[in-house]
């Protein structure tokens, strides 16, 4: 889904990786004292193609909202109960939509005051004169609460040319500041040819704020007040839109509903995947590092001067060794886990991998991490193919993945 070509590590040798884990990485902790989990199926009667992100209105939560990726379709079904069988088709947009594995209908937000105003967003890989990504506000049917008005977009942010098929981020969420906040990849390709990383004039490696009730200066959002370079002198040559630079390629990011801090799930090159906590104004350092490594330092790209690069809070490695047996290839970003039904999980962040199926917890303390560790003990019946992780309104995680399945995240047996 978000794949990339191995090259060999930077590091001389497998201790030397280990070392700068251990001196920047999270607090090892046996097993026995991590939280446990397990995951089944949430609904057994629905099944989706490439189910890539859900959402619901904050204020109606009765309804679940998929995105298919590549059927650039959008379908709801009835949060209760779970035994439902009934999918109802919510919006399908038309072409021209570029179909690449990581391209499609990526994102999905409802408006905070949706019952309000009827508008939601998506973001997708637009296919028209040249290849873009596209954010697009639309509104519900006059006639059908439950339905779309296709004819209703309006496109209020377009990126620039985008010259690869891939690092298409598309994760749409609201803060709880009301802004709309989105992420995009460093362009696509590997090795981040057009120096992206480290470039804040433009949108790729980053994520964007947007506020789009206020629109501003012919456009069809404002800038939030506090976005970098409307609010530091030293931030002042990034673009407006910009609220943190230096992503590779941020697969999925969550807002804990708790202290609403966003942490996000980075998709590393060739030999890490790593977590970020993302600030106002940071810098994560790619295509510099990659997680807590140097990479390819003989390029020597400048960092961005606005303030220092901010490491990951954890990473995990794309081969198994003795020492991190917990491989995996593609980070998906989770969340801060804030419910009831596993009280040792609370506060951890809980994240995966699309490729082998492993979960993690993370326990963030003091800016760092306390804690890290699996899980999830790992079977055939229960590995899957990560592609979201997403809330229910009372702070359970529920997990989409491409065997089709709305899954949940339960305590272990």
């Amino acid at each position: 889904m978000h794949r990339r070509t191995p090259i060999t590590s930077p590091f001389p040798t497998i201790a030397a990786a280990l070392a700068v884990w251990l001196a920047f990485g999270a607090t090892a902790v046996r097993a026995a004292d991590l939280p446990r989990i397990d995951v089944r199926v949430a609904y057994p009667n629905v099944k989706f193609d490439r189910p890539v992100a859900l959402d619901y209105p904050r204020e109606d939560p009765s309804r679940y909202y998929v995105v298919e990726q590549h059927q650039a379709k959008i379908w709801s079904f009835p949060a209760e109960p779970r035994d439902i069988s009934e999918k109802k088709l919510f919006l399908e947009l038309p072409d021209p939509i570029n179909r690449e594995n990581e391209e499609g209908l990526l994102g999905l937000a409802f408006h905070p005051r949706f019952k309000e105003n009827g508008e939601f967003f998506v973001y997708y890989s637009w296919k028209g004169d040249q290849r873009r990504s596209v954010v697009s506000r639309f509104k519900v049917s006059a006639d059908d609460p439950l339905t779309a008005d296709p004819q209703s977009e309006e496109r209020i942010w377009v990126s620039d040319v985008d010259p690869f098929w891939n690092h298409n981020g598309g994760t749409l969420r609201f803060g709880p500041d009301g802004f709309l906040y989105i992420s995009l990849g460093d362009g696509g390709s590997g090795d981040d040819p057009l120096n992206n990383g480290q470039n804040p004039k433009n949108w790729f490696a980053t994520i964007l704020r947007l506020d789009v009730d206020h629109p501003t200066d012919g456009k069809a959002y404002g800038i939030p007040a506090d976005n970098p370079a409307r609010r530091s002198k030293a931030h002042a040559h990034w673009a407006p839109e910009v609220y943190a630079i230096g992503l590779r390629n941020v697969w999925k990011y969550g807002f804990d509903r708790e202290t609403g801090d966003l942490w996000a799930g980075d998709v590393g090159q060739n030999t890490w995947e790593y977590v970020h906590k993302i600030d106002n104004g940071g810098n994560y350092g790619w295509s510099i590092r990659e997680g807590f490594h140097p990479f390819q330092p003989q390029r020597r790209q400048k960092p961005d001067p606005a303030g220092p690069i901010r490491p990951p809070y954890v990473e995990y490695p794309h081969q198994p060794t003795a020492d991190r047996p917990d491989s995996g290839l593609s980070i998906t970003g989770g969340y801060v886990y804030r419910g009831d039904a596993i009280p040792e999980l609370k506060g951890w962040y809980v994240y995966g991998d699309f490729e082998t199926g492993r979960i993690w917890g993370m326990k963030p303390e003091g800016g760092k991490a306390a804690a890290s560790g699996e899980i999830l003990k790992l079977t055939p019946q229960n590995k899957l193919n990560i592609a979201s992780f997403d809330e229910t309104p009372d702070g359970e995680l529920l997990i989409l993945a491409f065997d089709g399945r709305v899954h949940q995240i339960v305590p272990a047996k």
